[in-house]
């Protein structure tokens, strides 16, 4: 059987809160959106280590991975792919971006209702996705 066919392409969202305030970045490419750091996982990575990674690449920061806050798998882009979106914990607010975007902004629950970038009926990010991230944050980060 071909290795290939047994898997799907995996991906990992870092939802960076800091308990009142999530990051977001502008990609430099399209989609030209704004949204939590991430990416997919590298050949035979752990998805923990990949999010560190994907965090730490794209804003340099080091973070604490808190919880999983969801689970989805749909088309992306020609294939199919499961994501797996953790909220985290940044140890430091200083952000270097790397090329792969233009922005980032820190902001909270209302900043993000109120933005208009996230329509709950988008295929992408929803306000929704906040919000159960940071009820996840304030239940298990100690």
């Amino acid at each position: 059987m071909n290795s290939s066919r047994l898997t799907h392409r995996v991906a990992v969202i870092g939802y960076v809160y800091d308990g009142e305030r999530f990051l977001l970045l502008k990609r430099a490419t399209a989609p030209f959106l704004w949204a939590p750091p991430g990416g997919r996982l590298q050949v035979n990575e752990d998805p923990r280590n990949g999010l560190i990674r994907e965090v730490q690449e794209e804003t340099g920061l080091n973070i604490v991975i808190v919880g999983l806050v969801d689970t989805w798998f749909h088309e992306w882009y020609g294939g199919q792919l499961l994501s797996l979106d953790y909220v985290v914990h940044p140890l430091s607010h200083i952000v270097r971006l790397s090329d792969e975007h233009v922005d980032f902004r820190w902001m909270n629950l209302n900043d993000i209702r109120v933005s208009g970038w996230f329509s709950e009926d988008s295929p992408g990010f929803k306000v929704s996705d906040f919000e159960k991230a940071a009820r996840i944050y304030h239940c298990l980060h100690t």
